[in-house]
């Protein structure tokens, strides 16, 4: 039996996610729910760690020594609990209530996405200050949290794990054991559901077909109805786009034209694989009864083990360059030079550094400026591989070596990198069995398939990339002391983010020019407070460049042309500022005094000459530094040049 620990913000969530688990497989899986205020939580002992949220990720990780597989969950609306949406009104205001800005806004936006655009969503969550008064509200699964008694409230449901998500998690805990596909089954279910009770209310309009027709398209696989005939009535998106065919051209028309479909309606199977174009395509047929006509739905998505690899082959385009690697800091203009000079090498390099501080992209940029720059670079992170399938995956497998292998078998990673540039993502990650073959491969430069007999040869320069510790490993036994050593030929270290004051105001700058389309920031100080351009400058930035990144993307949502307030921002971010180091003496005095003048301004050559009545023996230069300080960290301001009060922070401190 597998193990998860699912950590989420709400009970309803951590509920809604575990029936799903528990409905999908059963005593195979245990669950065990937690929230973020049981934190501190020892994760040991799981085999894979799920967020139910990115926030919900940045709260916990710093109780979590993450030694254990961990991914983010992307949740989507329950399909099957928007029927009551579909018949209200155009134009109808709801307040939809959810647990957080993230979770309500991106909710609202799947609802949009699907179809359901006629209602007018006001999103609601605890700490918001406006919003309307309604008679409807919309929730999944949060009504407790609604700051009125509505007259009518349509609950739709916790948000549930997406395709995607549970595809990630049955990879990495079952591999080739259960079929992806099996498990969305119920998704075409609820669709059929949806369509059913819509016909039977009558309201089988252009407008409900659309709503339809957008929930199909946005499922992660390809759907088609064939009826008894043998005439396709509809396809999706997907289907459309794994077929290599055009909706316009096979609607109402006989399947003979679509080789795979044709063939497996011949057949009388469940299932059938036909190849189109470079991919494998698996089809899975299910006979159905709808508005009193049989036919068949039939499912398409691509094999797994072969979509990897069709997207490896395209891996050369669009690669990262040096320039895409931004700073003006000394230290990662070193770092840099040295990467560039790497590149002009054939040494096996390592990069070493936390989660969001662009080690991929050193790789892209190097192979892009070597040698091998015309031929391919492909990328594996052995983290998000399942243990029983990091050798086949390497190295390739001949035809038959174990169910489901396909004919002919396959060519591992190695062999597509022949030439080329093989990055190794997590190599910490790679399972012990595995390193003695690794070595060996780098030493010698022969790869053998698992189940083959033979050698072949390759010639693969290796990008191998980590965030963990390999020397604590190697001391612990779970790293080979060998393979460390010939992996570290060309050390690379990345710079966190938090070692980089320089560049934070470069990349705010940068990243909200690039979000913001309807205006051009010249100045950070024309978007936010000081106080809470002093609170990001401070921050930690756990997340490196890659959270700097994705929290301007939301501030670019929800700027309204006022200044950004701390209030503003994630409430992690406030969580860390509050964990500032205490004041000086000399600071806290200051506070008082400015304390005591209220709104009245208070000049420096004032403050030097209370100071000094006070017993501080201070200079000017001093007392500008102490300003300046306390300025950063927000607890006064400036008015007009005519001196100092205090900020709302700073009253807050007193």
């Amino acid at each position: 039996m597998k193990k998860i620990l699912l950590i989420t913000m709400g009970e309803n969530t951590g509920k809604a996610l575990n029936e799903q688990l528990d409905s999908l497989y059963g005593h195979m899986l245990q669950v065990t729910c937690r929230l973020l205020d049981d934190l501190p939580i020892d994760e040991r002992g799981f085999d894979l760690v799920v967020f139910s949220s990115n926030y919900v990720r940045d709260r916990a990780i710093r109780s979590f020594s993450l030694g254990s597989r961990h991914i983010v969950a992307h949740r989507v609306v329950n399909h099957k609990n928007i029927r009551d949406l579909i018949g209200l009104e155009r134009g109808m205001e709801v307040l939809f209530v959810n647990d957080g800005f993230e979770s309500a806004t991106e909710a609202i936006e799947q609802l949009q996405d699907l179809g359901l655009d006629h209602i007018k969503y006001y999103p609601y969550y605890p700490g918001i200050q406006k919003y309307p008064r309604v008679s409807t509200i919309v929730t999944p699964g949060e009504s407790q949290l609604c700051p009125y008694g509505p007259s009518d409230t349509i609950d739709i449901g916790s948000r549930i794990l997406g395709l995607s998500t549970i595809f990630e998690i049955n990879n990495i805990l079952f591999g080739n054991q259960i079929s992806n596909h099996a498990i969305a089954e119920s998704y075409l279910k609820d669709i059929v559901v949806i369509s059913k009770s819509i016909d039977k209310a009558g309201k089988e309009t252009s407008e409900i077909k659309d709503i339809l027709e957008k929930i199909t398209n946005s499922l992660d696989f390809g759907v088609a109805f064939i009826d008894s005939q043998g005439i396709i009535r509809s396809i999706n998106s997907r289907f459309e786009k794994m077929l290599q065919i055009k909706r316009m051209d096979v609607l109402n028309k006989k399947t003979t034209d679509i080789e795979g479909v044709n063939k497996i309606l011949k057949s009388g199977k469940d299932t059938y694989q036909t190849r189109v174009g470079s991919r494998n395509i698996n089809l899975e047929m299910k006979e159905v009864t709808y508005q009193n006509r049989v036919g068949h739905l039939i499912k398409s998505y691509y094999d797994t083990m072969d979509s990897s690899r069709a997207a490896l082959y395209d891996s050369n385009r669009n690669l990262h360059d040096f320039d895409d690697y931004y700073s003006v800091e000394p230290e990662v203009l070193g770092m840099l030079k040295k990467a560039r000079k790497y590149a002009t090498t054939e040494g096996t390099i390592l990069i070493h550094g936390e989660n969001g501080t662009g080690k991929e992209i050193l790789a892209q940029a190097i192979h892009k400026n070597s040698n091998r720059k015309n031929k391919a670079f492909v990328p594996i992170n052995i983290a998000a591989i399942s243990s029983n399938l990091v050798e086949s995956e390497l190295f390739g497998y001949e035809e038959g070596t174990f169910t489901g292998a396909l004919k002919g078998g396959r060519e591992g990673l190695f062999k597509i990198a022949d030439g080329g540039t093989l990055f190794i993502d997590e190599i910490g990650d790679t399972p012990l069995d595995i390193q003695a073959k690794l070595l060996r491969v780098l030493e010698e430069k022969r790869i053998r398939r698992v189940g083959g007999g033979g050698e072949e040869l390759v010639d693969v320069r290796i990008i191998a990339a980590t965030n963990r510790n390999l020397i604590q490993m190697v001391k612990e036994g779970t790293f080979r002391q060998d393979l460390f050593f010939r992996l570290n030929i060309l050390p690379l270290e990345t710079i966190p983010l938090r070692r980089r004051p320089a560049d934070i105001d470069m990349l705010l700058k940068m990243f909200l020019n690039s979000y913001m389309k309807t205006r051009r920031v010249d100045s950070l100080n024309e978007i936010f407070t000081t106080e809470t351009l002093a609170i990001l400058r401070r921050y930690r930035w756990i997340g490196n460049v890659r959270e700097l990144k994705n929290l301007t993307e939301y501030l670019s949502h929800i700027y309204t042309g006022e200044k950004i307030r701390r209030e503003d921002l994630h409430t992690y971010i406030l969580d860390d500022a509050r964990e500032e180091i205490p004041l000086e003496p000399v600071e806290d005095w200051i506070l008082r005094i400015l304390d005591s003048y209220g709104q009245v301004p208070v000049g420096r050559k004032r403050l030097l000459t209370l100071a000094i009545d006070a017993g501080y023996d201070l200079g000017e230069g001093q007392l500008r530094s102490i300003l300046d300080r306390l300025k950063d960290k927000g607890h006064v301001e400036t008015v007009r040049n005519k001196g100092m009060i205090l900020s709302d922070k700073g009253k807050q401190t007193k």
